[in-house]
């Protein structure tokens, strides 16, 4: 069944899943969505909110690396 309580599950927890793979951005997009009810089922609701809690870490080379490319000099030039 395609509205079925598993399929749904399984479609939320591959809502979140794929935020995760897109990165910070949609992880953040993903936990603003979780606390929209008026957005949002909540049975997709209780599956974002675990993006709240549990959050893949963040390679700090990778954010620094960012952080340089958007202010065009490098961390210790800009503190």
């Amino acid at each position: 069944d395609l509205y079925g309580n598993e399929a749904v599950k399984s479609r939320a927890a591959e809502l979140r899943e794929t935020l995760t793979y897109l990165g910070p951005s949609f992880i953040k997009a993903g936990q603003v969505l979780a606390n929209r009810p008026d957005l949002i089922r909540a049975d997709y609701m209780e599956e974002l909110c675990v993006l709240q809690d549990d959050v893949p870490s963040f390679p700090d080379e990778e954010a620094f690396e960012i952080i340089e490319r958007n202010l065009g000099r490098t961390i210790g030039e800009t503190y």
